[in-house]
């Protein structure tokens, strides 16, 4: 998946509002359906730069959702990241010592096939301000995967989605990962909503979890800030290798295919229940 085609295709059958830029100065591109303004639905895929087969399923979701609820999905959170991943370290306009810094994060190889984090060796999915930096596996020091950043939010990317979600009455967060085939929800002892959870895992048939260990995440910051549902959903078999080749997207468009509207269903249901 070339990033620049994918970001094309968003502006076909959308007209994307920008959440913010990243490192690079890329927009971030964010596509909505529905109408109205209490109690939306967040969709967010490509956190993680090797799990980008995230963005063009979401998308494809989009593509086919027709329902009234309102819907707002950014598919590739991490462009610049995906960028590296996809296109390799030439494509990517940095300054020398930049990009000597990212080959040496890398371990000296020129293949970032399997790098998670953003631009700047951040991971995106442990720099939110939810007991950030006390995660099992956290790092300290600029890595291709786990590392905190230097304090909550310090990224562009992670600071935009904070903005967005404080500032829009979300009803439901769900995070889009790869790989494992499990619905994660809850944060620390908080397991509330676990009914409408199971109700996601079921459909997709998918194995329902909590996250006890998890912090700093973008599911644990809406759950922790908002005290409602947010969930992370990690698609595709773990007999699959990272990448996720894009092969494997119409299996699964297929297994995902209508879960929107079930998304929409429960947040629907939730927003009459949360205590406004």
């Amino acid at each position: 998946m070339r990033v620049k085609d994918f970001l094309d295709s968003l502006n076909e059958n959308y007209t994307p509002t920008y959440i913010g830029e990243t490192t690079l100065g890329t927009p971030i591109p964010m596509i909505s359906k529905g109408s109205g303004e209490s109690g939306r639905v967040l969709l967010i895929g490509a956190t993680h730069a090797r799990e980008n087969i995230t963005a063009p399923l979401l998308k494809a979701l989009m593509d086919e959702y027709q329902g009234d609820y309102p819907v707002d999905c950014v598919p590739i959170l991490n462009v610049d990241g995906v960028t590296l991943v996809t296109e390799g370290l030439n494509d990517i306009p940095l300054r020398v010592r930049d990009r000597m810094a990212l080959l040496r994060v890398n371990g000296g190889s020129t293949d970032f096939s399997l790098w998670k984090a953003n631009i700047r060796a951040v991971d995106l999915n442990v720099n939110c301000d939810a007991n950030w930096g006390e995660g099992k596996g956290n790092l300290s020091y600029p890595s291709p995967s786990s590392y905190v950043g230097p304090c909550p939010f310090s990224e562009v990317e992670s600071y935009a989605i904070k903005r967005l979600i404080d500032s829009t009455p979300y009803a439901l967060v769900v995070c889009y990962h790869s790989k494992g085939e499990e619905v994660y929800y809850g944060f620390g002892s908080n397991h509330k909503y676990k009914a409408q959870a199971q109700r996601v895992a079921n459909r997709l048939k998918y194995k329902l979890k909590r996250t006890p260990y998890s912090t700093g995440g973008i599911k644990d910051y809406f759950t922790l800030s908002t005290d409602r549902l947010g969930l992370t959903v990690e698609v595709g078999s773990d007999t699959l290798t990272h990448p996720i080749g894009l092969e494997h997207l119409d299996e699964l468009k297929k297994r995902h295919s209508g879960i929107i509207n079930l998304y929409a269903e429960i947040a629907k249901e939730l927003w009459t229940k949360y205590d406004l």
